[in-house]
């Protein structure tokens, strides 16, 4: 025979009963409530997420930035370097590259030696003076042969690998001709 789920009633305190049989349930606090935060703490997390949004936009502008140089290179690396026409190439790339960093009015204007000087700007000191006569060499009749073409590519790569911001200043100290003729 089953007994009824029912709720005993409770039993009344004996003074004789045993201190056990006295014992209640244990009686739970009421739980923790995880709101509201401290302000110390709201404070931090706005600091982190006004720094990581900077951090982004400034990896975002700086992706920006370097884009154009990133596409001539990818664009100097499917030039052949055994076509005659590979040292032209090489010089339009460098100076649209190069338009796209600076202003028109300064950059277009440079041709011939202050261009090289100009391009001599970018490129390591040892490395310095040799694009410019590379690419005169393209004007000649012999042309560049094949190890000046390697070098040519190479120096090319080695300025638009250059991750230093373009300079207006350096293009303009490097063209006194421009300020003599005004």
């Amino acid at each position: 025979m089953t007994t009824p789920n029912i709720p005993s009633q409770p039993m009344p305190i004996d003074d004789n009963a045993s201190a056990l049989a006295q014992l209640h349930d244990i009686a739970l606090p009421a739980p923790i409530s995880a709101m509201p935060i401290a302000p110390g703490y709201w404070i931090i997390a706005a600091v982190l997420i006004i720094l990581a949004v900077w951090l982004g936009k400034r990896l975002y502008k700086q992706h920006q930035y370097h884009a154009p140089r990133k596409i001539a290179l990818t664009l100097l690396q499917s030039y052949n370097v055994e076509d005659d026409s590979f040292a032209a190439q090489v010089n339009s790339l460098l100076k649209r590259t190069a338009l796209t960093y600076l202003p028109r009015e300064h950059l277009a204007k440079l041709n011939g030696q202050p261009w090289f000087d100009w391009l001599d700007t970018r490129l390591a000191p040892d490395q310095q003076h040799k694009i410019g006569q590379l690419l005169v060499k393209r004007h000649q009749a012999s042309g560049l042969d094949q190890a000046e073409k390697v070098q040519l590519l190479q120096l090319a790569q080695a300025w638009l690998n250059n991750k230093h911001a373009f300079s207006d200043a350096t293009l303009i100290s490097n063209n006194p001709h421009q300020e003599a003729k005004c």
